[in-house]
């Protein structure tokens, strides 16, 4: 006896919507299909399943339908491991920036199209990512720092954070040696040495008056009128708070941010396409 899915399919759902032209519907068949489906089931049972005037079940039909909800219900969770298997599972290390905005949109579109992705997110160093990556803890790493079998992805500009209240906040840029002289909060790690080789290249010499560790510090800080502060654009909060502001530098400084990963790992692409575009 050959009893098929959608045969059991048809048979559910013509019990629960009572006829075979809602059950049509609900299923993307047409009536005669349901009609069809539901007779060869009989006759493999060599017995009617429904009444054909209510569409309501046969005794016969009741203990199919038990049956199937039983049958279905196992395939579907047949068919969840299967998506699980198939899912990545992937450790991402990164700079704490790029935790920020830059991998969760990053996971956001790979779960789009992988809703059963697993990801695990790791902060750390430039030099202590490249490292994990060698010995197998991360299978990605976001750095500011290239390396071997790595790719440039994009170009974080730095931004100036300056407190609403200031006058410099009315300009739509902010020259270099004016944001010095407004006094300024370096966000740490690597940020301040490229800050430095930045301005310096256009003549300038960075000065910070506060060196913090974060740009969440930076940015409460100019929120609190404190100072104004850099900080490099995947790092700040989109919005940003209402009690500052968001400007260009002039001339624009950025930084580089890079992909390394391991070339024979084949879920890393799926990371890696959904992490290239900013």
């Amino acid at each position: 006896m050959d009893v098929t899915v959608a045969q059991l399919e048809a048979l559910l759902a013509v019990g629960e919507h009572g006829s075979f032209t809602r059950a049509g519907q609900v299923l993307g068949r047409t009536q005669s299909a349901v009609s069809r489906a539901v007779a060869a089931l009989e006759s493999a049972l060599g017995g009617p399943v429904v009444h054909r005037g209510a569409a309501g079940f046969t005794e016969l039909g009741r203990t199919v339908a038990e049956h199937a909800s039983s049958v279905l219900d196992g395939l579907r969770a047949i068919n969840n491991l299967a998506a699980d298997v198939r899912a990545p599972k992937l450790r991402v290390g990164a700079v704490a920036s790029a935790l920020v905005r830059f991998v969760p949109m990053g996971v956001r579109r790979l779960q789009r199209d992988w809703p059963q992705a697993q990801v695990l997110a790791l902060q750390g160093e430039d030099d202590e990512l490249v490292a994990w990556l060698a010995d197998g803890t991360i299978d990605l790493a976001v750095t500011t720092q290239p390396g071997p079998d790595c790719q440039r992805v994009i170009d974080d500009e730095f931004l100036a954070v300056v407190p609403k209240e200031h006058p410099a906040s009315r300009q739509e840029t902010i020259r270099l040696a004016e944001l010095i002289r407004l006094g300024v909060a370096d966000p740490g790690g690597t940020c301040g040495p490229a800050l430095a080789e930045g301005f310096a290249a256009h003549g300038v010499e960075w000065r910070p008056d506060h060196v913090v560790r974060d740009v969440g510090t930076v940015v409460a800080m100019a929120s609190a009128g404190i100072t104004a502060g850099v900080a490099p654009a995947m790092a700040l909060p989109d919005p940003p708070p209402a009690a500052v502001a968001v400007r260009s530098l002039e001339p624009r400084l950025s930084r580089a941010v890079y992909l390394h990963y391991r070339l024979a790992d084949p879920d890393v692409a799926h990371v890696v396409e959904r992490l290239t575009t900013w």
